[in-house]
């Protein structure tokens, strides 16, 4: 049994929301929207968050309350069979794999925040930048040296137990995170042409809707809440029985769009009103951005806020990761806490160098990718839908649907669930998940 437990019902909310909010919200999702075509895409991956994303999410959880234990032993004491916990293992080692790539994005991140602040960014012209971004991405030492700060960071604070370290550090990076994405949303509607940056956004070309829309949204999804990386059934572990999860997850689902969303009134104003291009990809980021700051008043300050930003959203994403991990091989081991932080801190703190190394002139290759290529690819087009899908045909198979909606009406003050939902869970999100799965494949 979890011998965690949350200090209160909204620290659970605040605490899983860090985990949903990270990189895949600032600096993933403008992009998809960027190259999905603006408002069509916002207008598909809003209803898929809703009918796909919702209840995986509120299945994952209240699986972890009804275990009362972590992911590594808790879906074999579900089934009474031991051979389930393997379904944990998959969604644990999903998010150590993607975790060790992501720590190398937010060093990124984090070299660029100093850049920014000391003025160095704007050392470089709009045509010199993609050509500073790669020497920053071949500077192995610094990168490697940065992620490794990172790491000790993370450390520190998860040192503590749960009320003491992660709620305690948590909450005041998360109000850190809306004053500062609120701040910039403000700053960008002040500028020339916002109008433009709105409306392409907020206007869906029906037209643009394709199948890769639906595809780069289900993806985007995944990425983006964490729905099957075992940390939403962690912390489920620790809730009460007397907490509403639907609602509960409803506003964890609500705090991970409202910053993505939020993000875009950020990014593609400013972009418009400079004339720079918001299908520009991954490098919307480290490129564009960049480029826009260098020409605006008082750009220094906003690009520093802007990397500061990203890397608490990355940071918040990696210690709860971290945290449910760390709990994870305790329950399991029955491990001493120090022992049981270490390995996820070591694993992705030495699982970072390959992806690193993939920015060589002559990368190891496995079938023509970078190793970074390979793990992005592996993990958000194989094991995460496939982690997915088994948290749904676990629930309404092996624990049953009725049985499992019976524990969520445990609930103080439960929310109502129609028998419709057996359908949508048997039949809609399988097949969903199915063809992501099909398309990542073919």
């Amino acid at each position: 049994m979890s011998s965690n437990h949350w200090s209160s019902r909204i620290t659970f909310i605040i605490t899983t929301s860090a985990f949903a909010v990270g990189l895949g919200n600032i600096w993933r999702f403008p992009y998809m929207v960027g190259e999905g075509g603006g408002g069509a895409f916002l207008l598909v991956y809003l209803g898929l968050i809703l009918f796909i994303g919702l209840p995986i999410l509120i299945m994952e959880i209240g699986l972890g309350r009804m275990s009362k234990t972590t992911p590594l032993l808790g879906y074999g004491k579900l089934a009474k069979k031991s051979a389930w916990n393997n379904l944990g293992w998959w969604g644990a080692m999903a998010n150590l794999l993607i975790m060790s790539y992501y720590v190398m994005i937010m060093a990124w991140v984090l070299i660029y925040f100093y850049e920014a602040a000391v003025g160095r960014l704007d050392n470089y012209t709009a045509q010199e930048l993609p050509a500073h971004f790669d020497s920053i991405t071949t500077q192995f030492v610094k990168v490697i040296l940065t992620i490794f700060i990172i790491m000790i960071l993370s450390f520190w604070i998860l040192r503590k137990d749960l009320q003491h370290g992660l709620e305690r550090y948590v909450k005041w990076m998360m109000i850190g995170l809306v004053i500062i994405l609120l701040a910039l949303a403000v700053w960008a509607s002040t500028l020339d042409n916002a109008l433009e940056g709105y409306r392409w956004y907020l206007t869906p070309d029906f037209s643009k809707i394709s199948l890769d829309t639906v595809m780069g949204a289900l993806g985007q999804l995944f990425f983006s809440v964490g729905v099957g990386m075992t940390i939403a059934f962690a912390f489920g572990s620790y809730s009460g029985k007397e907490d509403n999860l639907v609602t509960a997850s409803a506003w964890i689902i609500f705090a991970d769009t409202f910053f993505a969303f939020l993000a875009g009134f950020m990014i593609f104003p400013a972009l418009f009103s400079l004339g720079l291009s918001p299908d520009s990809g991954p490098d919307l980021v480290f490129v564009t951005m960049a480029a826009m700051f260098s020409k605006l008043e008082y750009g220094q300050l906003i690009g520093a806020l802007f990397f500061m930003l990203l890397f608490l959203a990355g940071f918040t994403s990696l210690i709860t990761s971290i945290q449910g991990l760390k709990d994870s091989f305790q329950d399991k081991y029955s491990l001493s806490p120090f022992a049981a932080l270490m390995i996820p801190i070591v694993f992705i703190g030495l699982g970072s160098i390959p992806s690193v190394f993939s920015y060589l002139d002559n990368p190891i290759r496995i079938f023509g990718a970078t190793v970074y290529e390979s793990l992005d690819f592996m993990t958000n087009s194989i094991m995460l839908p496939l982690s997915g899908l088994g948290i749904v045909l676990f629930t309404v198979y092996k624990v049953g649907f009725f049985r499992f909606r019976d524990h969520l009406y445990q609930a103080s003050h439960p929310t109502k669930i129609g028998n419709y939902w057996k359908i949508i869970a048997q039949v809609l999100i399988p097949l969903a998940i199915i063809i992501i799965l099909l398309n990542g494949l073919l």
